[in-house]
């Protein structure tokens, strides 16, 4: 049993706001109408796992703990800190990989050695990185700074 208090209007908001009928709902998460109805009308407590699911149907939510704070709204799909990717965007994301790999792949073979290990961007929130200016001291550069 859920300790998790889901409340009816909640729920009702958002299976009309994911376009679903009551039918559609119950055939959705395989349950009867009559079901859908008394989660609504707070004649029965809505289950967590049916409250989820349908969060994630709607797109209000992804499954799996990867995707907190993600959501889909309309075509796109919203990062936790508000940026958006349709699928044009992801399309051309994945076409500037495939390039990077395969010049990668093709100035291995041209100068028969690996190009240099690409090293990982760094966090800026949790190291500090030294920086040095134009006469030659270093300064920590900080997240602050870098934004």
């Amino acid at each position: 049993m859920s300790r998790r208090y889901i409340d009816p209007q909640d729920f009702r908001d958002l299976r009309r706001f994911s376009g679903m009928t009551r039918n559609q709902a119950a055939a959705a998460l395989d349950v009867t109408r009559r079901t859908i109805q008394n989660w609504e009308t707070g004649g029965a407590r809505i289950p967590w796992m049916a409250y989820r699911m349908l969060r994630i149907l709607s797109g209000s939510a992804l499954p799996g703990a990867d995707w907190e704070g993600w959501t889909v709204q309309g075509q796109r799909l919203i990062s936790p800190n508000g940026y958006w990717f349709d699928a044009a965007y992801l399309e051309n994301f994945q076409i500037v990989y495939s390039m990077a790999r395969l010049w990668r792949e093709e100035y291995t073979r041209s100068h028969r050695r690996p190009v240099a290990k690409v090293l990982p961007f760094p966090d800026l929130q949790k190291s500090s990185i030294a920086v040095s200016d134009d006469e030659g001291s270093t300064q920590p550069l900080t997240g602050g700074a870098a934004r």
